[in-house]
């Protein structure tokens, strides 16, 4: 049997799909959609919209996305940033803030953040302190006010850096990745190689299969989703 990102097609596929289309640049039509079982089905459309031979850029995008984020970042660190800094050596900076610099300054897209413990304790309470005001008849008034503490403290809340991001090199190629279109908009070298690299990256934060076992023949779906 085929391996499987495990997805179950309750939105996560849809996560998953935004993601892709977002780093690529471009929409994926439901007929076009409804004919992928598999990553190499997916990564067919996306090979199909690659910038011809004549019309590609030649620069690295791993290495135009370094020295953006490093120029952009290292002032604020005042250390030396290369490929190998490990992430905690960035702690001076927020993980919010980073991701704003990513974003607002570099015009790239950021790794998806984890949450912290507490803000996943303020997830849960998001729904469960206004419905238990309700549940004691305190009223509606009780259950709104209920809301906005966690509802605060989960905006407040310290994100993380996911799992996968150890060292700065591993932060770059996680944006480059996942801002592959518009790099190559701006001169990137995007050919079957890049693009199927970039795409096994946004598929890994969708997925707890290996990145390196995410094969064309992977399923998209779990098997008994897709057999349905």
């Amino acid at each position: 049997m085929p391996s499987s990102l495990g997805l179950a097609g309750d939105l996560d596929d849809v996560d998953m799909l935004e993601d892709v289309e977002a780093a690529f640049g471009f929409r994926v039509s439901d007929e076009e959609l409804a004919r992928c079982w598999t990553v190499g089905d997916l990564f067919e459309l996306i090979d199909a919209r690659l910038p011809s031979e004549g019309s590609a850029g030649r620069s690295c995008a791993t290495a135009m996305c370094f020295y953006r984020l490093r120029r952009a970042i290292q002032p604020r660190l005042a250390i030396d940033l290369r490929p190998s800094t490990p992430i905690e050596g960035l702690q001076r900076l927020s993980v919010r803030e980073m991701h704003r610099i990513i974003k607002e300054e570099c015009g790239l897209c950021p790794p998806p953040p984890a949450l912290s413990l507490w803000g996943c304790i303020a997830l849960v309470l998001v729904p469960a302190l206004p419905l238990g005001a309700l549940a004691l008849e305190l009223g509606w008034w009780a259950a709104a006010a209920s809301a906005i503490v966690p509802v605060a403290g989960y905006r407040l809340a310290p994100i993380r850096h996911p799992k996968s991001v150890q060292t700065f090199g591993d932060l770059v190629r996680q944006v480059s990745s996942r801002s592959i279109g518009a790099l190559s908009k701006q001169g990137a070298r995007l050919r079957t190689p890049e693009a199927w690299a970039a795409f096994r990256d946004i598929l890994s934060d969708h997925t707890a299969l290996p990145r390196d076992m995410i094969t064309p023949e992977t399923l998209i779906l779990a098997p008994k989703k897709a057999a349905s």
